[in-house]
């Protein structure tokens, strides 16, 4: 078991929390984080991919929502609330970046992600669920304190101090062992977790690959989890300290929301 206890350091002089998607924005192009996150300018618009991913979150929510205390929930239903919110939810809005492809390919592949985790974890017992989209607000420390907002999918507590934080990807790439040692992700959530939880001894971090219907685990040193925060300090300490936020041109660019403008 190992705890976090705060630093005597100046305040940041950035009142808005940070969070790892804010920080990757930045990562894959600084221009895109000006416009979001400087200039203030908000777009409507949104990748399918982003739409699916959502709305697949959305029903794993209600999923466990739903299935706690010994309830039980049907795949047919898990299916139709899902469909209930693609309607719900879709707009004109929403871009397809890939040649030939419909929103109904889309929905259909959310269906299948979502019936194969209901047969993978059914009947979901796998421990106590104690968060769903479960907030995480706490700091890190650098040359100065810095506060960090993260958004957990799912908190389980095992027992005895032992907790799982749980990851949907929704996406079709599949990390290697190395890139889950390199996610800052769910480590940063490991540290909000164990300074917002006094009984925390153990954290395991589970991403749930639906598109290859995979469950990959990784764990945290004490170590590691200190120069990740070093490292994200330093990170957040340079985007404050910059004046140029040049254009970053590459493959994603096609799923860009400010594609439009740049």
């Amino acid at each position: 078991m190992f705890t976090y206890s705060k630093r005597d350091v100046s305040p940041s002089r950035h009142m808005e929390p940070y969070s790892h998607s804010r920080l990757s924005i930045y990562e894959q192009c600084p221009h895109r984080y000006r416009l979001r996150y400087i200039d203030g300018i908000e777009m409507d618009a949104m990748s399918i991919e982003a739409f699916t991913g959502s709305v697949v979150h959305g029903a794993l929510e209600h999923l466990y929502s739903r299935t706690g205390g010994g309830r039980s929930m049907e795949p047919e239903e898990l299916v139709a609330y899902m469909r209930g919110l693609w309607d719900e939810l879709f707009r004109d809005s929403i871009f397809i970046a890939r040649r030939n492809a419909s929103a109904a390919e889309y929905e259909l592949k959310a269906e299948a992600m979502l019936l194969a985790y209901y047969r993978r974890h059914h009947p979901f017992r796998e421990g106590t669920t104690v968060g769903l989209e479960h907030e995480l607000r706490f700091s890190i420390f650098g040359t100065r304190e810095h506060d960090m907002i993260g958004y957990v999918d799912r908190i389980t507590c095992l027992g005895d101090g032992v907790y799982e934080i749980h990851d949907y990807k929704t996406g079709q790439r599949l990390p290697s062992p190395a890139d889950l040692r390199r996610d800052r992700q769910l480590a940063l959530y490991e540290i909000g977790l164990r300074r917002s939880l006094p009984d925390v001894k153990e954290v395991q971090l589970v991403w749930h690959h639906l598109a290859h219907d995979r469950e990959l685990r990784s764990e945290r040193t004490k170590g590691e989890l200190e120069i990740l925060e070093s490292e994200t300090s330093a990170l957040i300490e340079s985007i404050e300290g910059c004046n140029r936020f040049p254009r970053r041109k590459g493959p994603l660019c096609r799923w860009c929301e400010y594609s439009g403008m740049c």
